[in-house]
């Protein structure tokens, strides 16, 4: 059952990106393929049913048209990051949608177009993947249905929910995500000031994909991100540079959103390794890149990369390690 499950994942993963980048391809404009990919990138398989599914691609069309809008205002993402993932504290599946919203919010940033056409586009691509998801009755963890509850206990459980959340924010493990964050994009934005190219949102971009919620007191979780993302910011730079024709796209993005799930579980390296080639590849729209364009690529990884660990885990390891040794 679970080779099954896992199978039915990859193929649905693949057929969600996929399908968009080839009808991009079909109409001739492979750039407004790949950005409805990136909104199927974000959705992932719809596990609560259809209520979450359009909860998912709402928020991926929110998320893709404000990030055209905040294009250029780096300050205001800040501002909005850290927001988000504040309110993403009030529980787990908040946690996980807040983490998606960023991401897609940051990578949009880089993607120019009106806000609208992207949020349209975005949440088209983000709608194929929910729905795929849901006619394949995928699920992220094969876990039992949850609980369906009426109006009023729903209401209960919200309010229990925020009182929690609020209680949370009295203390500095509700602020500590936020926080982290919020530094490590401030000090990206400082890095783009202070060293202008034509397009510096990588270095942002990388920051999330490096910067996790969660810290253990060790460093080897975000070591395998950085090295991964460092890598496959090589893998998919070399693919562009040789400028592949558009119809070539399809099924290479298919293949990095198949493997993509099996990854993320057994080898997170590796899953950076896939993810971060898979997102160059979207952003770029299908067209070719230069040399001076890889290596500002390169460049970009390795600051957000450094940015990520001295400033959203090496401090915070250290004040871990110091007050268990109090303790």
């Amino acid at each position: 059952m679970a080779v099954l499950r896992e199978a039915r994942s990859m193929g649905v993963a693949a057929l969600g990106m996929g399908a968009p980048v080839a009808w991009g391809v079909l109409v001739g404009h492979p750039a407004l393929g790949t950005l409805a990919a990136i909104g199927a990138m974000t959705v992932g398989s719809a596990r609560t049913g259809v209520g979450n599914a359009v909860g998912r691609v709402a928020c991926a069309a929110l998320a893709g048209g404000l990030g055209a809008a905040l294009a250029g205002h780096g300050w205001a993402v800040v501002a909005v990051v850290g927001l988000v993932v504040l309110l993403g504290g009030m529980s787990r599946p908040a946690a996980e949608l807040s983490v998606r919203f960023v991401t897609l919010m940051v990578i949009a940033t880089g993607l120019g177009g009106h806000p609208l056409g992207v949020a349209v586009l975005v949440g088209g691509g983000a709608a194929w993947a929910a729905l795929t998801g849901l006619l394949a009755g995928n699920r992220d963890d094969g876990s039992p249905k949850p609980e369906v509850l009426g109006p009023r206990a729903g209401l209960r459980r919200w309010r229990g929910i925020v009182r929690l959340w609020w209680g949370r924010l009295g203390t500095w493990a509700g602020w500590q995500y936020p926080v982290r964050l919020a530094l490590c994009l401030a000090a990206a934005e400082v890095a783009a000031v202070l060293w202008p190219q034509p397009s510096p949102a990588w270095i942002t971009v990388t920051v999330v994909i490096v910067v996790g919620r969660y810290t253990d007191g060790a460093l080897r979780r975000p070591v395998e991100r950085a090295a991964g993302t460092a890598v496959g910011v090589a893998a998919g730079s070399a693919m562009l540079l040789w400028v592949p024709p558009a119809w070539t796209l399809v099924p290479v993005v298919a293949v990095l959103a198949g493997v993509r799930p099996l990854l993320k579980e057994r080898n997170y390296t590796l899953y950076a390794m896939v993810m971060t080639p898979l997102v160059l590849l979207l952003m770029q729209g299908g067209a070719g890149i230069t040399l001076a364009t890889i290596g500002y690529r390169l460049a970009d990884t390795v600051i957000g990369c450094a940015v990520a660990l001295a400033i959203g885990y090496l401090p915070w390891t250290i004040r871990r390690r110091a007050h268990a040794v109090v303790d």
